[in-house]
């Protein structure tokens, strides 16, 4: 069989660390998923007046902060925080009431909205704080809280949290238990959090009172599947997972503040996965707020440890071709000289070829599973990582195979391996058993490989002139080389988002369709070879 090198037409570069100039907003979606905003810090315990002739409480710097642990640019329109019910006893709505009585719900006593009318973009590593008053605390309590720059403040008419700003935004309240219209977090809890996707129906939510009550504060049974995050708080003074409100999908454990006595300083917080080159911070979110949380006397918001917590440092060593399949355990991440890669296979009618997702090892925290490296031949630093990685990719499109026979189920699908050797770098096929494609050997350790159906092979082969699937024994590679991983890594490659139709080159440059010559150009925000 011939070897075909073919046109990749539709490779699309995601650049992390890189903010497009008309980027498109992404609206955080329910399920609990890793990697969107998260709630990231919670200052629930109060503190002490100062200059008191005798200690007194005080509440009115209570916070809740979000964060936005991905690399898109979210629009928070219309997000919902809820806090769920604090009874105890026989009346407590907890994760095992709600198993039993009301599966994969979550009882609230408040729903509070953000910017209900407006759009409210939230870069990455950006921070939004709700809180009920919006001033600066810092020489009336302990704890040097100062919310002047908060984002949204619930305008409390109760005259314990009646100080407010006129230059804050207004924290909606949709649904409340009571007459309670400000956050009401119980001090020393339990205080469980959630964020609600903007489309939650909450007209078809039903309600009801404390368990095995008919009447009383009436409380709102929302869906955990709308959930964009939970945090389970619990009390202080017997932390326990009896007292969780969500179950385990959703949050597997639970936090709490570490002194016993209420009125503490203290606040829980997301411990830090790792810290970008450009000093965004990214933060734990394992789904586990006993894994995720610490406890921190600082109180001062967006404000987050700039050490890592649960890095292992390791290495790896490209090998001369300056390309390396690895296939990690963990989530990790890596230095800018080095680019990681997953590729993706189409293998829809719409569209014909391989896509590359490139990153630059210090740009984000990538999940475990098969990915290429790419780099200066040598050694290169690697760190693995306990916490969960926020690039997810599709596993099912890039495999590792774990057997040397690898089957699949349908007939009509090919297997390319990837190799690397010198002037051939690309997806080799794999020879078919018994004449069959839907099963392949794999003889030695590099079994990276990727799966298309024929249908888009043909159109593989007709994109540079060949017969058919028949004849394309080889894809060759598109992605970053190793030449340009050098140079501080990925982001050496100038991505303009342009508008439909220009086109211009890797310099940034605008070049006209008529003219163009065969190479490597940006349209519409894509590496697209011509």
């Amino acid at each position: 069989m011939r070897i075909v090198k073919i046109l990749i037409v539709a490779a699309v570069m995601m650049f992390a660390g890189m903010q497009a100039v008309d980027a498109k907003l992404t609206k955080p979606s329910g399920g609990s998923v890793s990697g969107n905003v998260v709630i990231s810090k919670v200052f629930y315990s109060g503190s002490i007046r100062l200059n008191d002739a005798k200690p007194k409480n005080y509440l009115c710097h209570l916070y809740i902060e979000l964060y936005n642990n991905s690399t898109d640019t979210l629009d928070l329109k219309g997000m919902y925080v809820a806090l769920t019910n604090s009874d105890s006893g026989e009346a407590a709505w907890t994760a095992a009431a709600m198993a039993a009585e009301h599966k994969d719900s979550a009882v609230v006593k408040q729903i509070f909205q953000l910017s209900p009318d407006d759009t409210y973009r939230m870069d990455p590593g950006q921070s939004v704080v709700i809180t009920n008053c919006a001033i600066d605390h810092s020489q009336i309590a302990e704890g040097n809280v100062d919310l002047s720059t908060a984002d949204f403040e619930a305008k409390s008419t109760n005259n314990a949290f009646n100080f407010h700003s006129d230059a804050v935004a207004e924290l909606k309240i949709v649904k409340s238990f009571g007459t309670a219209d400000y956050i009401n977090m119980l001090n020393p809890g339990p205080t469980g959090i959630m964020l609600l996707a903007s489309d939650t129906n909450l007209d078809k939510c039903p309600t009801t009172f404390g368990r095995g009550k008919t009447t009383g504060n009436e409380y709102t049974i929302v869906p955990l599947f709308k959930s964009i995050d939970c945090v389970d708080i619990v009390r202080q003074k017997v932390p326990s997972a009896d007292d969780k409100r969500f179950a385990d999908s959703y949050d597997a454990g639970f936090t709490c503040t570490a002194d016993i006595g209420t009125f503490s300083g203290e606040a829980v917080v997301r411990k830090t996965a790792f810290v970008t080159s450009d000093g965004r911070t990214v933060l734990y979110d394992t789904n586990n707020s006993s894994v995720d949380f610490e406890v921190t006397t600082d109180l001062s918001i967006r404000s987050y440890s700039q050490t890592p917590v649960g890095l292992t440092a390791t290495t790896i060593t490209i090998p001369q071709s300056g390309y390396l399949p690895i296939n990690t355990d963990s989530p990790f991440c890596g230095d800018k000289d080095v680019a990681f890669v997953h590729v993706n296979v189409s293998n829809s009618a719409s569209t014909t070829d391989l896509t590359y997702y490139e990153f630059p090892g210090d740009s984000i925290l990538l999940i475990k599973g098969p990915w290429i490296a790419v780099g200066k031949p040598g050694e290169h630093a690697l760190y693995l990582s306990e916490s969960q990685g926020v690039m997810r990719t599709r596993t099912s499109i890039v495999n590792w195979a774990d057997e040397d026979t690898k089957s699949l189920s349908q007939n009509n699908r090919m297997i390319y391996k990837f190799m690397a050797e010198a002037g051939k770098v690309g997806f080799q096929r794999v020879p078919a058993t018994d004449g069959r494609y839907n099963q392949a050997t794999f003889t030695d350790a590099d079994r990276l490989h990727v799966v298309i159906t024929e249908a888009i092979a043909d159109k593989i082969a007709a994109a540079s002139g060949a017969t058919g699937h028949a004849d394309l024994d080889f894809i060759a590679w598109h992605g970053i080389t190793p030449e340009e991983a050098a140079i501080n890594g990925v982001s050496n490659i100038r991505v303009v988002n342009a508008a439909r139709g220009m086109v211009y080159d890797l310099q940034g440059r605008r070049v006209e369709s008529s003219f163009l010559k065969k190479g490597l150009y940006i349209v519409n925000g894509k590496k697209v070879l011509y």
